[in-house]
Parts: structure tokens; C-alpha cells; sequence
């Protein structure tokens, strides 16, 4: 009689408790893990689209006046918004300056995930020209980025 009272009784295991705990952290790993990258991946795309806006607006500028020489200073700053192009991730606005036929854009400390798929991208235009600031490598996480565009005008 005894025995079939136990047999009737039933719960969840030690070991049935553990393996659902382990699963649950799993999942939240890589739930954690695959916001960081879908956040990366935006924060490139954003500021991606910033550069292409940056150069097109340049080569318009360029095309208008047939050089680099003449847009900076007082052309360039009514087409910058009011505070700056803010880089996705805050902190200062980015800068462009020029001389010449080139123009030169810091993006100020961008994150070194970001940094690399930027690097990249640029890295297969030949008109584009990664450089680092402060004798630190190009995607150090205490450097800004700066790029140097030459135009083909």
C-alpha cells in the first residue's frame, strides 16, 4: 500500500529542474549575443549611409564649383545639421575638412565591431583612404576614424 502511494506521487527531478535551467541560459546567450550583432551591424549601416551623404553632397559641391578648393568653410556648414552628424553611438559630431581634390571625415571614437565592417566597406572603393589617428591603428577602440575621399573630379 505503501508503494503505490509512492508510485502515485510525482514531481520534477533535481536533474529535470537543471536541464531546463541550462536550456533557459542558453537561450538567453544567444538572444544576448544576437542583439550585439544586430546592433553592430545598424550602427555600420548608419554610419555607412552618413559617409555615402557626406560624399555625394562633396562631389555635388565638387561638380558645381569643378574643385574641392572653394567648398569649405562657409559652404559646407549650412548643409551640416544644426548640432552636427552625429555618429549612432553619441559623443561628438563628425568632421569633415578638406584641401584640394580630397576631403578628410574623423568619425570620433567608433566602436572596434563597427570600425571593422566600415574599414571593409571603404577598403574596396580606391577613391577612399582609411587612416589612423593618433599612431593608433585605424579601428583602435581609443582612436578616431578618419578617412580621406579624392575625388575623380
Amino acid at each position: 500500500m505503501i508503494m503505490q502511494k509512492m508510485k502515485r506521487l510525482s514531481g520534477v527531478t533535481l536533474l529535470e529542474v537543471l536541464l531546463v535551467l541550462a536550456i533557459a541560459a542558453m537561450i538567453i546567450v544567444m538572444s544576448v549575443r544576437y542583439y550585439q550583432s544586430a546592433s553592430t551591424s545598424q550602427q555600420a549601416n548608419t554610419v555607412l549611409a552618413q559617409i555615402q551623404s557626406i560624399t555625394a553632397a562633396m562631389d555635388s559641391l565638387a561638380q558645381a564649383g569643378a574643385s574641392y578648393s572653394n567648398i569649405f568653410d562657409s559652404t559646407i556648414a549650412p548643409l551640416l545639421p544644426a548640432n552636427g552628424l552625429r555618429p549612432p553611438w553619441g559623443g561628438t559630431p563628425i568632421t569633415v575638412s578638406g584641401k584640394g581634390g580630397k576631403f578628410t571625415v574623423t568619425i570620433p571614437l567608433m566602436p572596434a565591431g563597427v570600425c571593422s565592417i566600415v574599414k571593409t566597406y571603404l577598403d574596396q572603393n580606391p577613391h577612399f583612404k582609411v587612416e589612423a589617428d593618433d599612431n593608433a591603428t585605424a579601428c583602435s577602440t581609443k582612436a578616431n576614424f578618419v578617412y580621406t575621399y579624392t575625388s575623380s573630379i
